[in-house]
C-alpha cells in the first residue's frame, strides 16, 4: 500500500513539472499572440552639410514665357540719379619741366596746345599744376632760351615730364658792300617765329654791341625756330640778314650781314605858326626796324633849327620822327634819297594844346602789328583814310601795291603805307575768307 502511495506520488510530480514546463513555453507564445506589435525602429538618416551640396545646375530647357502677376499697388522706390565724373574727382594734372641736361627748369611756361586754354608756370623745383580740366590734354613746355618741349599727352593721377630741347646759335659776319669787315656795329633779332607754338617774350629786339676787327659774331643760346637779324653801325643804316633756320644744339653758321654807305639828311625844324626856329628838337630813324634797334643816333637842332643826321637810307622810302617837348611829335614819312649822298627836308611843328592830340603823320592811319608771319591790322584811327575805306581791326594786309606781304619785314610795309598826303596806295585785305583790294588816298592823321 506504501509502494502504491509512492508511485502516486512521483507521476503527480512529474506531472506538474511537465505541466510547469508547458506553461513557460506556452506562456511566451501567448503573450507574443496577444500584446500589441511596437513600430518597428529606424536608423536616423543624417543629411550632408548644406556648404558641401554641389551648386544647383541651371536648367538646360529653353526658358519659358510667364505672364507676369499684377504689380503690388505701392510703387517702387525710383533709382538712385547716375553720379556723373567731373573734372574735379580727377584731380589736377601734375608734373615736372626739365632743361635739356635734366635739370628742373624754373619758371617754365606749360600751356595745353590742344585743346588749348590750361597754362601753368613751373616752380624752383620744375614742378607745375594744370587744373583737372587739362586732364588728357597735348602740352607743351617753353622757356627761352631752350626750344619747347615735344608735345606730350599729359594726364591726372602721374607724374608727367616735359623736357625741353637744346638751343642753338647763329654764326656770321658783318661786311661793307666791298666784303670789308665792319668792326663795331649794333645786332638785333629783327624777327623770331619759334619752332614750336609756346610763348617767347621778349625775343624780337634783343639786341647787342659786336665788336670784332674781322666783323664777326657768336650769339648763343637761341631757341630754334627762324631768325632774321638785323645790323647798323654809325653812318650806315640797318640791313637784314636772309632768314635763318636755327635747330636744337646747333649753330646756323656762315651768315652774312651786308652794311650799306648810309646818306646824310639836313634840314630846319620850324614853329608852324611863327616860324620861329625850334631849338633841340629831336630828329631820328622811325621805324627803320621791326626791332627799334639801330645805331643812328639822332640829331639835335642848333640855335637855328638846323639838323644834320647821319646815316638815313640811300635809297627806297624812310620815316624821321622830329620831337620837343613842347610841340606834337611829327612823323614825316616817304622820304627818299634816290641814291643820292644827301638829301634834305623841312620841318614845322605846332605846338601842344592842352588835352589835345600829340602826334601828326601822313599815311592811312592803321597801326599794325605781325602774327604768325602775317600783317594784321591792330587798330585804325577814327576818321583816317583806313577807317574811311573800310578797314577794320584784325583785318589781314595781304599785299601792298601788289607785293606780297610775306615777303616783307613789317618795318618795310610800315614804310610803304606811309607817303605824302594826297597820293594813294593799293591794299589787299583779308577778311572771313574774302579778299578785298582797296584804294586808299593817303592823307595828314592826328592822334
Amino acid at each position: 500500500m506504501a509502494d502504491i502511495r509512492t508511485a502516486g506520488a512521483q507521476r503527480r510530480a512529474w506531472l506538474s513539472a511537465a505541466l510547469l514546463s508547458v506553461a513557460l513555453l506556452v506562456m511566451p507564445l501567448l503573450v507574443w499572440l496577444l500584446l500589441p506589435r511596437p513600430s518597428p525602429v529606424m536608423p536616423v538618416r543624417r543629411e550632408p552639410a548644406a556648404a558641401l551640396l554641389p551648386p544647383p545646375q541651371p536648367e538646360l530647357t529653353a526658358p519659358r514665357e510667364v505672364e507676369a502677376p499684377p504689380a503690388p499697388s505701392a510703387p517702387p522706390a525710383p533709382s538712385p540719379p547716375p553720379r556723373e565724373v567731373t573734372a574735379a574727382s580727377v584731380g589736377p594734372v601734375r608734373g615736372v619741366v626739365l632743361d635739356p641736361e635734366g635739370h628742373p627748369s624754373a619758371g617754365a611756361v606749360v600751356s595745353c596746345r590742344e585743346p588749348p586754354g590750361n597754362s601753368a608756370s613751373a616752380d624752383a623745383e620744375g614742378r607745375f599744376e594744370l587744373p583737372a580740366e587739362a586732364d588728357g590734354c597735348t602740352a607743351t613746355a617753353a622757356q627761352p632760351p631752350y626750344g619747347d618741349a615735344e608735345p606730350t599727352r599729359v594726364a591726372a593721377g602721374r607724374d608727367n615730364v616735359l623736357r625741353l630741347l637744346a638751343a642753338g646759335a647763329i654764326v656770321g659776319e658783318v661786311v661793307d658792300p666791298s666784303g670789308r669787315p665792319v668792326e663795331a656795329y649794333l645786332l638785333a633779332i629783327e624777327s623770331f617765329t619759334p619752332a614750336g607754338a609756346g610763348a617767347h617774350a621778349g625775343v624780337n629786339g634783343r639786341a647787342r654791341k659786336v665788336s670784332d676787327p674781322g666783323g664777326a659774331f657768336r650769339w648763343d643760346a637761341l631757341a630754334p625756330g627762324r631768325y632774321v637779324l638785323t645790323a647798323s653801325s654809325a653812318g650806315r643804316p640797318p640791313a637784314r640778314s636772309r632768314p635763318v633756320d636755327v635747330e636744337a644744339g646747333r649753330a646756323a653758321e656762315r651768315v652774312r650781314i651786308v652794311l650799306p654807305q648810309g646818306a646824310t639828311l639836313r634840314g630846319r625844324v620850324v614853329d608852324a605858326a611863327s616860324r620861329a626856329p625850334v631849338v633841340e628838337a629831336q630828329v631820328e630813324l622811325d621805324s627803320a626796324t621791326s626791332s627799334g634797334a639801330n645805331a643812328i643816333s639822332l640829331a639835335l637842332t642848333d640855335a637855328n633849327g638846323d639838323y644834320e643826321l647821319e646815316g638815313v637810307p640811300a635809297s627806297g622810302p624812310f620815316s624821321v620822327r622830329v620831337r620837343h617837348q613842347q610841340y606834337m611829335a611829327k612823323i614825316v614819312s616817304g622820304l627818299d634819297a634816290r641814291g643820292a649822298q644827301s638829301t634834305r627836308v623841312d620841318v614845322e611843328l605846332r605846338q601842344l594844346d592842352d588835352g589835345g592830340a600829340r602826334e601828326e603823320l601822313t599815311g592811312i592811319g592803321a597801326m599794325l602789328s605781325l602774327s604768325s608771319g602775317r600783317v594784321i591790322i591792330a587798330g585804325v584811327v577814327e576818321g583816317g583814310p583806313a577807317a574811311s575805306a573800310g578797314l577794320l581791326a584784325g583785318d589781314v594786309i595781304a599785299r601792298i601795291d601788289g607785293r606780297p606781304t610775306t615777303e616783307l619785314p613789317l618795318a618795310d610795309c610800315i614804310q610803304l603805307l606811309r607817303g605824302p598826303a594826297g597820293t594813294v596806295v593799293s591794299v589787299g585785305v583779308e577778311r572771313e575768307g574774302r579778299t578785298l583790294d582797296v584804294t586808299i588816298r593817303r592823307d595828314v592823321v592826328v592822334r
